[in-house]
């Protein structure tokens, strides 16, 4: 376990980084930036945000810094990264963040998730722990929300089951979409692309410099 103080947006943030993926995904977020296409609107953010694979909190700490009124919904299915989220909130004096335990899928019931060997790249599938997965719409529902200002997602190749399922009417409430994307399946980033823009959205895709299976999507109306 290593505990660092990072300096981000004229703030000092308290992390731990337990293994090499905590230091490459706070990397991604607070040293490269890779979030950064969101970041005006997650300064003018009015509706929730909506962190799903939310790992350790980064991200969340990473908009907090930015806008501390944002209201962010994290949602994380991996026991350890949840108590680890919780304690980073708590160190850094976060308010405003409601964290679900469990994971966003094509619909509402119980999966299974695959546990990996490092923390970040754990995913649903046909073995593993029994955890409460959730739709979109009913993770909306649950928590009273009508609107959301940006989507953000990192679920490993989950995206396109998400995606697949929801509705035009799901669509017109979200604002903005921003998410590493994973070609997985047979499916691939113009799948999510088409979804996209066949719904009014506008997209930028950035493919990874070291992996061309995977890179970062944004999508805005």
């Amino acid at each position: 376990m290593e505990n660092i103080k990072l300096n981000f947006n004229g703030k000092t943030l308290h992390i731990e980084l337990s293994d090499e993926a905590d230091t490459s995904v706070m990397r991604e977020i607070f040293k490269y930036k890779e979030y950064r296409c969101s970041d005006q609107v997650i300064k003018e953010a009015k509706n929730p945000i909506i962190d799903i694979g939310a790992h350790k909190g980064f991200f969340t700490l990473y908009a907090k810094t930015i806008n501390p009124k944002a209201k962010i919904i994290a949602l994380e299915p991996e026991p350890k990264n949840l108590k680890m989220f919780e304690h980073h909130m708590k160190e850094n004096k976060i308010k405003g963040v409601k964290i679900i335990h469990g994971a966003l899928a094509g619909k509402t019931e119980e999966r299974l998730l695959e546990i990996s060997e490092n923390s970040h790249n754990h995913r649903l599938g046909k073995t593993g722990m029994k955890i409460q997965a959730y739709s979109l719409n009913d993770l909306m529902s649950q928590n009273k929300i009508d609107k959301i200002s940006l989507l953000k997602m990192d679920i490993e190749g989950g995206e396109h089951e998400v995606f697949d399922n929801l509705t035009v009417d799901d669509f017109t409430r979200i604002n903005t979409v921003i998410m590493e994307y994973h070609n997985v399946g047979g499916k691939t980033h113009r799948n999510l692309e088409e979804i996209l823009r066949s719904n009014k959205f506008k997209v930028q895709i950035f493919p990874s410099q070291f992996d061309k299976k995977m890179g970062f999507l944004f999508a805005h109306k």
